[in-house]
């Protein structure tokens, strides 16, 4: 394993960070339809109080110094500025996730809107992944609950502003855990993509799913797989659905791999206390010329797919080929004009043509139960790129699982096919579409 840059560890006299390994990626890539934006938000039973929770954001924001940057063009490579600004609170637009530029120089990584009784938080990749992301969350929450009035104690899952940020917090984990030498994973073919021409860049419309998590969870023990496995062998099998009416009223496909994105939280299996993106993917698929799968025989080959997948062996194949691109001289050594078409190219050939779909499972979250009073419920929404055009996220919250589809495409045909299958099992499923 290397040894942490001192850039990557995080020192608060610093004025400027390095982007972690996966970040690196997102300045030269990112685009109108392709934004590599998330939107984390939560709904409270209260209306938004707009000027406490500017308040709360004026307070929490300092505790998180790795989020209060700009994104700034070095020779080399892309870095991130500190700041001390402030982002202003946003009022709340019908647009699923909104656009963050993120080569304006000028602008906020993240973006907070409020409106009615939701708050929200758009997030850059450049700046971290989901599970850093819900942590802000909960944090800018319990601020704002505090200075509501209720007393709200210390919990796991939120930082206080008063705290000092922890070395550990800053740091690039994927270069802790870099192994020289290690072999890569193997190669991928191109995959199949749902039709469809994206929409107006963007806009993104959403499919919302509710449904109870005892029920969910009931049928995923009957099968002996996990949430994220049904749920992933799920939208493999209606994207193969799909795929199959195609072919039956006469198209012929050039690809006939259906392979979905699952991205795993490496915290989970190398220790780290990293608030910037630490996530890698494991990736489930299929040969549709192999002939039309059953749903409980593609269940059973994704749910050992995966299992195979997600093991530290495998994973460290990954930050092998990735952190050991960055370290490649040739590369390391490119300016920064001629490294953002060679990524660029890289991306269209390596990146989003390789999967059909992807979908993200940010798990159960829990709050203190003086939070859980006030907050009725908590989502995700991830933007699609042009390429696989439709994403899922799934957050679970109390007694509810939210399972959200953002797409750039009109067609409906995929969330219904999906939502469907689960109704036809014994799920019921409450629907909301913006």
């Amino acid at each position: 394993m290397t040894k942490i840059h001192s850039r990557d560890a995080g020192n608060p006299a610093y004025d400027w960070y390095t982007l972690d390994n996966a970040a690196k990626i997102y300045p030269s890539t990112a685009s109108e339809h392709s934004p590599a934006v998330f939107r984390l938000f939560v709904t409270l039973k209260e209306p938004v109080k707009s000027w406490i929770l500017q308040q709360a954001i004026e307070a929490v924001m300092p505790r998180f110094p790795y989020f209060q940057v700009y994104l700034r063009r070095g020779w080399f490579w892309y870095y991130l500025q500190r700041h001390h600004h402030i982002p202003r609170i946003r009022p709340l637009e019908p647009t699923p996730v909104s656009r963050i530029p993120v080569r304006a120089g000028s602008s906020h990584l993240l973006h907070v809107s409020a409106g009615r009784n939701i708050i929200a938080v758009d997030f850059s990749h450049i700046l971290t992944d989901g599970n850093g992301g819900i942590r802000f969350l909960i944090s800018l929450i319990a601020e704002y609950l505090r200075l509501c009035g209720m007393p709200i104690g210390s919990h796991e899952n939120f930082l206080h502003p008063q705290d000092p940020p922890h070395p550990e917090e800053y740091e690039d984990a994927y270069k802790r855990y870099f192994i020289k030498g290690a072999p890569g994973p193997g190669h991928y073919s191109p995959a199949y993509h749902i039709p469809g021409r994206p929409a107006q860049a963007g806009r993104f419309r959403t499919i919302t799913g509710r449904i109870s998590v005892d029920q969910m969870l009931d049928r995923t023990r009957k099968e002996g797989v996990t949430l994220t496995e049904y749920l992933a062998a799920l939208m493999i099998y209606c994207l193969a659905r799909i795929y199959q009416e195609e072919v039956d009223q006469g198209k012929k496909h050039r690809r006939s791999i259906i392979r979905l994105e699952v991205p795993v939280n490496l915290r989970s299996f190398y220790p780290s206390g990293t608030m910037r993106n630490f996530s890698l993917y494991v990736s489930p698929e299929i040969d549709m010329k192999l002939g039309p799968y059953d749903f409980e025989e593609l269940l059973k080959h994704v749910h050992h797919s995966m299992r195979i997948q997600i093991n530290r062996k495998e994973l460290s194949r990954q930050i092998s080929r990735n952190v050991g691109a960055e370290f490649n001289p040739l590369i390391r050594f490119l300016p920064l004009f001629i490294k953002d078409r060679f990524v660029n190219w890289i991306h269209s050939r390596m990146g989003e043509r390789l999967y059909s779909g992807v979908l993200s499972n940010l798990g159960k979250i829990s709050l203190p139960a003086e939070m859980e009073s006030s907050v009725q419920s908590i989502h995700v929404v991830l933007s699609p790129n042009r390429m696989m055009k439709t994403s899922c996220t799934v957050i679970g919250y109390q007694n509810d699982i939210h399972i959200n589809f953002c797409s750039l495409v009109e067609s409906r045909n995929l969330e219904r096919l999906f939502f469907t299958h689960l109704v036809e099992y014994g799920i019921s499923v409450h629907i909301k579409e913006s």
